[in-house]
């Protein structure tokens, strides 16, 4: 594979995902892919199970996706199919993203021979945050230890990370999400906007983009919304997404009786155009990695009212482009909410703020860029590994 890649200049990349549907971890991939330099890299997306709508979203013409059909439970083939798909496209670097793909990855890339393998840690699920079992701590901790590279997201996530499987901090490297500033930005149309999306041009517009699952904890957002709607104050509540706690939000909406408050848009692909229609963004999750949908957020101008989870902290400041509630403080939020809406001087700047420190921090070409260096200096490292045999 070294000489192959001395030949032709290129490097091929295998990306080992569960599936390529709409979310953080896969929105990362695209980016990757779609913004990063098509003639030195290949990329061969294995899908665990199916490639899932992202794909319809891949640019790039040198990307090709797998989809490998895993079975349900333990599927002890899936370890031979990535490797058989390993070697028919000749992978130089084979990256498994998530705890799904952690193991049977290492596995098929053993089988396969690929000279350089990386685990990229991207956060934990709402089943994970009530406690991982016994048999996978040990079964993480034994793994992790086989990938030459170990990547996450944040400090925290780092230091969480290290802890549980008993690694140094240091074997670790951040990669920070990125956001394409030109694509968000903020727009000048926003009443155009409001019209064309169907949505009222004289309240306050709360927002969030994620998938409607018990992680998101939007209930806490609509605990707010009723406390604001009993001291008469009309926001509105724009929630962009779809997943299957919908029906859980929609029985929970007509229970509180904020039906004529929130509107759940379901998926979109304008998401640019519908955060622009957004006062504030209002990210209320009980974990977060590097949540893409604040970056975009704020690189649209929009200032944020955020849970002090995960990365987050290492995105914005206190009180310079949003502030921090607690996961289950509706009380703490709803404050937030009427006093941004009494003070809109307030808003512009942190909005500003936040545009600022997006194009400045967080830009797409940053996350690109640091990847990229990564794959560049493991096929250095066959290079070097094959000449001395």
């Amino acid at each position: 594979m070294a000489n192959e890649l001395s030949k032709n200049g290129q490097v091929t990349v295998g990306h080992a995902i569960y599936a390529f549907h709409d979310g953080g971890m896969e929105r990362g991939l695209l980016n990757l892919i779609n913004y990063g330099d098509r003639l030195c890299f290949r990329h061969v997306i294995l899908c665990l199970t199916d490639a899932g709508a992202f794909a319809n979203l891949l640019a790039s013409p040198n990307c090709e996706v797998v989809e490998l059909h895993k079975k349900e439970g333990n599927d002890w083939r899936l370890p031979w199919r990535i490797a058989q798909a390993a070697r028919r496209h000749r992978l130089n670097i084979l990256h498994a993203r998530g705890w799904p793909a952690l193991v049977e990855t290492a596995l098929g890339a053993r089988l396969a021979r690929v000279p350089q393998t990386i685990y990229t840690f991207h956060g934990k699920t709402f089943e994970d945050l009530k406690g991982i079992s016994l048999k996978r701590r040990w079964t993480q901790k034994a793994m992790i230890r086989s990938y030459r590279r170990v990547i996450t997201l944040n400090r925290q996530m780092r230091s969480d990370l290290a802890a549980e499987c008993s690694i140094s901090e240091e074997r670790i490297q951040i990669i920070a999400n990125g956001v394409d500033v030109e694509v968000f930005r903020p727009r000048e149309e926003r009443q155009k906007l409001r019209a064309a999306f169907g949505l009222p041009a004289d309240r306050l517009i709360l927002g969030n983009v994620a998938r409607l699952d018990p992680v998101k904890n939007h209930g806490v957002i609509l605990r707010a919304l009723r406390r604001l709607a009993d001291q008469r104050l009309k926001v509105y509540f724009l929630l962009v997404g779809d997943g299957p706690h919908r029906t859980v939000l929609e029985q929970e909406i007509q229970r509180l009786g904020l039906a004529s408050e929130v509107r759940l848009f379901g998926y979109s692909n304008r998401v640019p155009e519908l955060l622009n229609c957004m006062d504030l963004y209002v990210q209320s999750s009980l974990y977060e990695g590097f949540s893409n949908t604040v970056l975009e957020a704020m690189a649209c101008g929009v200032p944020i009212l955020a849970t002090d989870v995960g990365g987050t902290g290492d995105i914005l400041n206190e009180g310079r482009e949003g502030f921090f509630f607690q996961p289950d403080d509706d009380e703490k939020l709803a404050s937030l909410i009427v006093r941004l809406t009494q003070d809109t001087e307030r808003r512009r700047l942190l909005g500003e703020r936040a545009r600022h420190r997006a194009v400045e921090q967080f830009p797409i070409q940053s996350m690109v860029r640091n990847y990229q260096t990564i794959y560049q200096d493991l096929v250095r490292q066959t290079d070097r590994s094959e000449q001395l045999k």
